[in-house]
């Protein structure tokens, strides 16, 4: 009977990580594949070999993106939009789930049903009604556009997400904050932020990272190269009547780069926003 169980366990334990295994390589291996490819001459794509010679690696790829095209100018503009739809949403999210958490609002749940249920609708449906609104507003191929428009996109996920995890940090620090002389806006500064803060991280990663790889409300509003952005280029490359897979294989590279850098700053902050609660002693 020990045996059995013993075994049963093993079998269990081998097959746990061999779907681990198989889920991993499911999205590690595109990713490997392109940066494998990113650093491969044209002929060397298109012969369909798996592994290359050593005189069919190049730089070439990478020293044409960088220097021959305006893919820094467009990396540049995804860092400004992204950093701003970042700021703006937080201070947006944190502001209106901090009031939906400690404020009773008549209405409220129906509020907040409503917020979340943008997020079931395809994002194509907004093209034409996003674009109809920044054309009116005289905000085409402008960067305050753009991340108006990005804003729709990141700021119901934020606001839900901050609402629950402010609900879990005990109303009475807010009375005895109040019984101090504290008003509502330090309340906020100096207790749920310090508080929330690794929740606050997860929405300011997730807005980054959405502005970062959307094309979609860039592809509508951008009309020139002062807003465009690097997901643009990719496409660019890619619609191209020859398409050198090598260079479209580094921009994506090189755009996929900085949200790493990013996590590898931010992941330990982003974990306890994800798996803890927001209370602490």
């Amino acid at each position: 009977l020990v045996m059995a169980k013993a075994r049963r366990k093993i079998g269990v334990a081998i097959s746990a990580y061999t779907i681990v295994c198989i889920s991993m390589a499911f999205f590690i291996l595109p990713v490997v594949w392109i940066i494998y490819c990113s650093f491969r001459t044209q002929t060397s794509i298109f012969t369909g070999r798996v592994i290359a010679s050593l005189n069919e690696f190049t730089l070439e790829n990478y020293k044409t993106i960088l220097s021959v095209t305006d893919y820094p100018t467009y990396l540049m503009n995804s860092f400004k939009i992204a950093t701003v739809v970042s700021l703006l949403s937080l201070i947006c999210s944190i502001v209106g789930a901090y009031g939906l958490s400690r404020y009773k609002i008549k209405g409220k749940n129906v509020i907040i049903l409503s917020i979340f249920s943008t997020q079931m609708f395809p994002q194509v449906l907004l093209i034409i009604p996003m674009y109809l609104i920044v054309f009116s507003l005289q905000m085409l191929d402008t960067v305050i556009g753009v991340v108006l428009g990005q804003l729709i996109l990141v700021l119901p996920f934020s606001i839900w997400m901050l609402k629950g995890y402010f609900d879990n940090i005990p109303v009475d620090i807010d009375h005895s904050a109040r019984l101090d002389g504290c008003n509502v806006f330090q309340r906020l500064f100096y207790i749920i932020l310090p508080l929330g803060a690794p929740g606050i991280m997860v929405a300011g990663f997730f807005s980054f990272v959405v502005s970062w790889g959307d094309y979609l409300i860039v592809s509508i509003i951008s009309q020139s190269q002062r807003t465009a952005t690097a997901t643009l280029v990719i496409q660019r490359l890619s619609s191209a009547l020859l398409i050198r897979w090598g260079q479209v294989a580094a921009a994506a590279v090189l755009t996929i780069v900085p949200t790493i850098i990013l996590f590898s700053f931010v992941q330990k902050r982003l974990f306890e926003g994800l798996t803890a609660g927001a209370i602490k002693d």
